[in-house]
């Protein structure tokens, strides 16, 4: 579990320090930074398990990264179970001898590092969060047929290639795919089963070929063997995917990566309320909470901009965020209101948030 992140000169987030729980949602306006932070939990994972530069993959990668009117490294840190883990980039000019003008001969490049520098350490560390799996579903995604050339089939983080991942688990766990409809029927009542359809995929693909010294492209169209997914409900059977609404399917793009072949052991959700009513968005609170029952190493970090949702919550599962008059993150938990102790047995999380906003949060913004 990860228990706080430090995160200096990230995008608009110029210095913050945020304790985390096993289930954390943060709330504000757009442009806040929500998403942010759920980036960099997952940066600073992946980066901090391999070589950071390569992870960038371009040494000039970080400039849209790093704060605009920052100073110092960027630097990301998440401090969990087994101890810390981060990384850190920094700027500097370096001699550029390829250059003609003298006035010229520098140039910028970043420089990463590990911390700590014990592999041994750090990958402990890293054990205690990973696997990170960030989402943000898209229904149009998750409704597409698909095909994997994989043995295994991995689920999108928008949900692209849910047919083929359902497809996989109802051969191999079929518990497991039972277990998905039975969390979909109480979500929707109406629901009975998903039906996976065998179907051609055509596909669109760019080959090269090579005329004389040159290598030319060509489009061609290639047909796979995939899967399509089908709906039974109590009024009509099998209705296409493409056909089912919006929460339906966002709902089973969740389930299947809870109860999928490779459950992560950080979620990472954004928009976690996306085209659910209002309560749907209280069970779907209800799941997660048997899941983190279910799998004590889970944890669930999201964003939303719900107050039903937050209803459902404790205040201390509650991260209020905005921004400062020169537009960089502030972060507080709901608990700090200057008020909470007045209110919190008057009121539900949601109706604070809803009366009382973000204006009662300290509005200066914090040098790293």
């Amino acid at each position: 579990m990860i228990k706080s992140t430090h995160i200096r000169n990230f995008k608009n987030i110029r210095s913050a320090d945020i304790d985390l729980e096993r289930l954390t949602v943060f709330v504000g306006a757009n442009a806040v930074g929500k998403s942010s932070v759920l980036e960099v939990v997952q940066h600073c994972t992946a980066a901090a398990g391999d070589d950071p530069a390569k992870y960038f993959r371009f040494e000039r990668h970080c400039d849209w990264l790093y704060t605009r009117g920052g100073s110092g490294d960027l630097t990301l840190e998440c401090d969990t179970t087994a101890g810390k883990y981060g990384i850190s980039a920094s700027i500097a000019e370096v001699p550029d001898y390829s250059r003609q003008q003298p006035e010229d001969i520098g140039t910028w490049v970043w420089s990463f590092a590990t911390t700590p520098s014990d592999d041994q350490r750090r990958f402990a560390a890293i054990g205690a969060a990973a696997p990170v799996m960030f989402l943000k579903l898209n229904a149009t995604q998750i409704a597409k047929e698909s095909y994997s050339e994989s043995v295994k089939p991995r689920l999108e983080f928008d949900g692209s290639r849910l047919a083929s991942v359902l497809a996989f688990l109802k051969l191999t766990d079929d518990s497991a795919f039972e277990k998905i409809q039975e969390t979909m029927r109480q979500f929707v009542p109406q629901f009975r089963r998903i039906r996976i359809q065998r179907r051609g995929i055509r596909k669109e693909e760019t080959e090269y070929i090579r005329i004389e010294e040159e290598a030319v492209p060509r489009r061609s169209i290639r047909s796979y063997l995939g899967e399509a997914l089908l709906f039974d409900f109590a009024n009509a059977q099998n209705i296409p995917a493409r056909a089912v609404s919006e929460g339906t399917l966002l709902l089973l793009g969740l389930l299947t990566v809870l109860h999928g072949p490779e459950p992560p052991n950080v979620l990472l959700m954004d928009d976690i309320d996306q085209g659910l009513h209002p309560l749907a968005q209280r069970k779907l609170l209800q799941v997660l909470e048997q899941m983190l029952a279910e799998y004590p190493k889970l944890q669930v970090l999201a964003t939303s901009h719900s107050p039903y949702l937050l209803d459902g919550l404790r205040p201390e599962q509650v991260r209020c965020m905005t921004t400062d008059p020169e537009g960089y993150t502030v972060v507080n938990k709901l608990g700090d209101h200057p008020e909470f102790a007045k209110w919190q047995d008057e009121m539900a999380p949601g109706e604070m948030w809803s009366m009382f906003g973000e204006k009662w949060m300290p509005r200066k913004g914090v040098d790293p």
